[in-house]
C-alpha cells in the first residue's frame, strides 16, 4: 500500500503542479489565517503550539467566547480540514520531484515522500479532539484533550521530519543538478 501511494505520488509529481499547490496553499494561508485569528480572538489556537497540557486546552477553550467556539468548530470542521489535504499533497509531491532528482528510482529513500500524509493524519485527529473540546465545553474530557496533545504533538513531528527530507531532496538533487535519475 505504501510503495503503491509512493508509485503514484511520484508519477504524479510536476513541476508545475508542485508550484500551482504552493501557490494555492499560501493563498489558502493568507485567506484562512485572518478568519482563524478573528474566530479566537486572538488567543493562540491549540493547533499552532507545538505542545500543551490537556490543563492549557482547557484554559484556551473557556477563553473563547460562545461565539467564538461555535465559529471556531466551523473553522475546523471546514477550512481545517482543506488545510492539511493541501500541505500534504504539497509537501509529497515536492519531495516525490526532488528526490527524482536526487536519488536512483529503485533507492528505499523514494518512499520517504509518503511522510506528509502522517502530518495530515494526526492533523485531522487533533482537529476532531479540538472539535470535541469545543463542542463539550464546559466539560472536560481528559481522554479528548490528550488525544489532541499528542495529534498535534505528532502532526510536528511528521511535518517537520517532511520538511527536513524536502532539504535532503534540495541537496541531493543539485549535486545531480536536477536532472531525473
Amino acid at each position: 500500500m505504501i510503495r503503491n501511494l509512493s508509485d503514484h505520488l511520484r508519477k504524479w509529481s510536476k513541476g508545475w503542479l508542485v508550484f500551482l499547490l504552493f501557490v494555492v496553499l499560501v493563498g489558502f494561508v493568507v485567506i484562512t489565517l485572518p478568519i482563524a485569528q478573528t474566530a479566537s480572538a486572538g488567543i493562540e489556537g491549540l493547533d499552532s503550539r507545538h505542545f500543551y497540557t490537556p490543563k492549557e486546552a482547557f484554559s484556551v477553550i473557556a477563553a473563547y467566547s460562545e461565539k467564538g467556539r461555535s465559529l471556531l468548530r466551523f473553522f475546523y470542521l471546514t477550512a481545517d480540514i482543506l488545510n492539511p489535504i493541501l500541505y500534504t499533497l504539497f509537501l509529497a509531491l515536492f519531495i516525490s520531484w526532488l528526490f527524482q532528482r536526487g536519488f536512483r528510482p529503485d533507492s528505499k529513500m523514494q518512499l520517504l515522500n509518503v511522510l506528509p500524509f502522517g502530518a495530515a493524519i494526526f492533523d485531522l485527529l487533533e482537529n476532531l479532539s479540538i472539535v470535541t473540546m469545543l463542542s463539550v465545553y464546559p466539560s472536560q474530557p481528559a481522554f479528548v484533550a490528550w488525544l489532541a496533545v499528542f495529534g498535534t504533538a505528532t502532526k510536528y513531528v511528521f511535518i517537520y521530519t517532511s520538511f527536513t527530507f524536502v532539504i535532503v531532496g534540495i541537496a541531493a538533487a543539485a549535486l545531480n543538478r536536477f536532472r531525473v535519475q
